[in-house]
């Protein structure tokens, strides 16, 4: 899937590939323009399959290059072009990983006096040449830490670690820096998604339909395409790659593209896993269509354990856990929907009406043999047991908006508020909304609970709490100090953006504040938390975080109180009624 050879495949086939406008073209092609205002370097990092080489190519096309000569296996090309006022070289590094130490590279005789002309245009106020980097980001910081000592390499090195982690650099203004990894996972599927499911290739599909075989009614090539149409299954697509971002779980373009793939051509009984048109047939033959699910496809189940867990992607995808957690009310509707009054409308609206004929026919022959007898003489329990993490998966996908309250949705997967946190948190900061009371209020219950290790009830305030050994010990009664949630003079807590990631905020003073970034890991262990799960049942890590957290509070606060010139040492001990309000009791130690 390496853009270079998706363009050969295209030619040799007669299709034209899936393209969409990356989300930084626009930005990218902008600074190549003769009437751009300064001309200058532009460095392209991220992850392998974030379409580096692709933006370059579309650079090397806006600048008048030719196909032909991009077409080639080169990694430097090298070309004139009227930039910001004047003509100037223009040197594009296809892929930094690729440059041989050797040369020679266009005019340069080899790759370290090549890096070195880069080193000088980012430097230079109105430079003769100017360069195109495209490099992994990790690649990107290697190469220049291994350049030859001089003052131009160690100021370019500082400047692209600068860069990288996006700190501001006086020198930057040569300098135009685009990570696509910070592209978010969302919005890359939804560019895929549009791409893919409006190519003219599926209507000649529709056209070229058989009666029993490719694109017939039956085909689960076209069943799979049509369930990836419908707006609800994209939806909750979508929110998965929502969670994904806020997650810090980064998925490149290629990665999408290669989901999507499987999504749709998914089959455990087939060359590659992958069904091809002249599959159909056979499948049809064998009565083994129904196989192919793209329920199950999204999560690679149609793959082998061994290649699902080598795909990034799909190793994201499966820590959601999406079918393996369950509701009674869920099950129940799986289990004696079918007979059921009260939930016939749920089984046939979340089961029946959106299952294959043959694969529904199983489900009920195995349902009906696990209802006579539970107990089964084959390795792994039952084959209906089985079959339940598949229709849960199915169920989540299914499940339409009005309903998911009810439902409750998000309890098939490991995150039971992933739901809240987008709906709650995420869309009303993206909106410039002020998060709701009643989540600040539970978050910091949470924050409470770690903090003191006890089972405080209170929301209105954050107890900072330690003990006479240190402050991150598991019961902490020497009370510090009590914040606010609500404003009050210049202290508060609130819930912010800060970039694209929410993050808590405890504000000490008009200058002094200490930050949490609330990633959907760290909310769902809080929200547990204020709910009485103890903090090691969900996350070890998580819990030494907010413990940091608390550190870092007590840190700034310190910083904050004058000396104290008594003689006298006073302790706050924190105690609880019986109701989990907190209390504290005055002791006052008198020095001898």
């Amino acid at each position: 899937m390496y853009d270079e050879h998706i363009q050969r495949s295209a030619k040799r086939l007669g299709v034209r590939p899936i393209a969409f406008e990356h989300p930084v073209e626009t930005q990218i092609l902008e600074l190549l323009r003769p009437g751009t205002e300064r001309a200058r370097c532009i460095i392209l990092t991220g992850t392998a399959g974030d379409g580096k080489s692709r933006l370059c190519g579309h650079a090397w096309a806006a600048l008048g290059g030719d196909e032909q000569i991009w077409s080639t296996d080169e990694v430097y090309y090298e070309m004139s072009a009227v930039i910001a006022g004047r003509v100037r070289i223009v040197g594009i590094i296809r892929d930094l990983t690729k440059l041989s130490k050797d040369g020679p590279f266009g005019t340069y005789p080899e790759k370290q006096s090549l890096l070195a002309a880069v080193n000088k245009a980012m430097f230079e106020e109105d430079p003769d040449r100017v360069f195109i980097v495209a490099a992994n980001d990790g690649q990107l910081m290697e190469t220049w830490r291994k350049l030859p000592a001089s003052p131009e390499s160690a100021r370019a090195y500082v400047l692209l670690e600068n860069l990288l982690v996006e700190e501001p650099d006086p020198a930057s203004d040569g300098v135009a820096f685009f990570n696509l990894s910070a592209v978010p996972c969302a919005t890359l599927l939804d560019l895929s998604l549009d791409a893919l499911l409006s190519h003219e290739g599926w209507q000649a599909a529709y056209n070229e339909a058989t009666d029993i075989g490719f694109f017939s009614l039956h085909c689960p090539i076209r069943r799979n395409y049509e369930i990836l149409r419908q707006p609800l299954f994209q939806s909750r697509l979508r929110a998965l790659f929502e969670l994904l971002d806020h997650s810090g779980l980064h998925t490149p373009i290629r990665r999408v593209l290669l989901l999507l793939a499987n999504a749709l051509l998914g089959h455990p009984g087939v060359k590659d896993r992958l069904m091809m048109p002249f599959d159909i047939d056979e499948l049809q033959a064998s009565n083994t269509l129904h196989l192919s699910d793209i329920h199950d496809n999204v999560f690679g189940q149609n793959l082998s354990p061994a290649r699902r867990e080598s795909l990034e992607i799909m190793e994201f995808l499966s820590r959601f856990g999406i079918g393996y957690e369950t509701t009674n009310r869920i099950d129940n509707i799986l289990l004696f929907g079918a007979e059921d009054e009260v939930l016939r409308g749920y089984f046939t609206m979340l089961v029946e009406e959106g299952t294959p004929p043959r694969k529904l026919a199983e489900l009920r022959t195995t349902r009906a043999s696990y209802l006579e007898c539970p107990e089964s003489d084959l390795d792994g329990g039952h084959p209906f047991l089985a079959s339940l993490v598949a229709q849960r998966r199915a169920m989540f996908f299914r499940i339409p908006e009005e309903l998911a309250e009810d439902l409750r949705l998000w309890d098939l997967s490991v995150f039971s508020r992933a739901g809240e946190y987008l709906v709650d948190v995420v869309q009303p900061l993206a909106q410039g909304v002020r998060v709701n009371r009643r989540i600040l209020s539970r978050l910091v219950n949470g924050l409470n609970r770690v903090f003191t290790g006890m089972l405080v009830s209170t929301e209105r305030e954050l107890l900072l709490a330690t003990n006479l050994s240190y402050s991150g010990s598991g019961v902490s009664q020497l009370l510090e100090e009590r914040i606010s949630v609500a404003p009050k003079r210049q202290e508060r807590v609130e819930i912010a953006l800060e970039g694209r990631m929410p993050s808590l905020i405890v504000h000490l003073d008009d200058t002094i504040r200490c930050r949490l970034s609330l990633n959907l890991v760290r909310y769902e262990f809080l929200m547990r938390v204020a709910s009485g799960a103890l903090p090691g049942s969900f996350s070890r890590e998580c819990h030494e975080d907010i413990l940091a957290f608390k550190s870092s509070i007590l840190v700034a606060l310190g910083s904050l109180r004058p000396p104290d010139e008594r003689g006298d040492l006073i302790f706050k001990l924190l105690t609880l009624n019986a109701a989990g309000e907190p209390a504290d009791e005055v002791i006052e130690v008198a020095h001898a």
